[in-house]
């Protein structure tokens, strides 16, 4: 596998202040086509009132708030559009769009590019191994540390997660799983959806969202069978897991659906978040993305969301916490934001 230098044009974005108060998006529309794994359309940013659910609790709606954004947010360019973004190894892995096409590491300490990883679409991790989605040419799995390449998987992989001694990626028409060990080919899943959008490995299971099909799969890996297809919301698409629940974002239902491991039913929707896709569990909270409005605090005790960061005019794509800092994306101006959330006030 081959890397390439990736040119930082400056580490410093001035964010746009005047976010609507209303807390409603104008989603703007990204600036160059992406093929998948990231085909979602700019979203209205309207709200659905009544999103399909199972058994989902009566919607509640983001509550306005002045919206907090640090002075001067440090960001790093990354040469093109910025997407999903997660953190391992000491950095947060960002999928960039052409011209770039990489997958890039930015370091959590410096906010450099350190790896980059030719036609990466994505990464699955479980905190310690990393392997990379990479579309038609398969799975790599690979040093944290250097990008170095320790094994490879013949598949058409757009997304993974890992688990339960597997890393488990698109492939086919289902979901592959292949040993982290040996490379093998241990089972392919079928799943009766549209499209795949994201996968997780969480609450001793797998689970996938399907933008078209507006569900949730989950698959259980003792017997490597979808167990449960829950209705969350249009444009089922981001995932994020705590102790206590499943999270998704819904984007075009500008939604955040709850879901309670243990029945495998929707038992909250969060109204007025959600559009931009990205979803991080951090610090006893959920943080959502609001696309052309900022990020969203939803506090798990009451499901009630906040604005807390406003990035106006932008697509604040994917969301990624480490030790203390969130790492947000910017489609449109081809950053990554660093915020650190003990600048922000409660």
């Amino acid at each position: 596998m081959t890397s390439r230098r990736l040119a930082v044009m400056g580490l410093v974005a001035m964010l746009a202040a005047g976010c609507s108060a209303a807390f409603a998006p104008t989603a703007p529309a990204p600036t160059s086509g992406i093929a998948e794994p990231h085909t979602a359309e700019p979203s209205p940013g309207s709200t659905v009132a009544n999103p399909p659910s199972s058994g989902a609790a009566e919607p509640r709606t983001a509550e306005p708030s002045p919206g907090i954004t640090p002075a001067d947010p440090p960001s790093t360019d990354l040469g093109a559009s910025a997407w999903s973004v997660k953190a391992v190894g000491g950095g947060v892995w960002i999928q960039v769009d052409p011209p770039v096409d990489q997958l890039v590491k930015v370091g959590t300490e410096t906010g450099e590019p350190t790896v980059m990883i030719d036609g990466g679409r994505g990464i699955g991790t479980d905190g310690v191994e990393v392997w990379v989605a990479l579309g038609p040419d398969g799975l790599a799995k690979i040093d944290a540390a250097t990008g170095e390449t320790l094994l490879t998987v013949p598949a058409d992989a757009s997304y993974a997660a890992l688990g339960s001694g597997s890393v488990w990626a698109t492939h086919g028409d289902g979901i592959g799983r292949w040993d982290t060990a040996t490379g093998e080919l241990l089972a392919t899943i079928p799943v009766d959806v549209t499209e795949v959008t994201e996968l997780l490995f969480a609450h001793d299971s797998v689970w996938i969202t399907a933008k078209e099909d507006a569900v949730v799969l989950r698959i259980d890996p003792s017997s490597n069978e979808v167990v449960a297809t829950i209705e969350t919301g249009l444009g089922a698409h981001g995932l994020a897991a705590e102790e206590n629940a499943l999270w998704v974002t819904n984007y075009r239902a500008n939604s955040v659906s709850r879901i309670d491991p243990a029945t495998d039913e929707v038992v909250a929707t969060i109204a007025g978040v959600g559009s931009g896709v990205g979803i991080a569990a951090a610090e006893g909270a959920i943080w959502a993305s609001v696309q052309g409005v900022g990020i969203a605090r939803i506090d798990t005790a009451t499901d009630e969301a906040q604005l807390i960061v406003e990035l106006p005019g932008q697509w604040n794509y994917g969301l990624a916490y480490d030790s203390g800092t969130l790492w947000v994306t910017s489609v449109e101006r081809g950053l990554v934001y660093r915020i650190e959330l003990d600048q922000l006030d409660s």
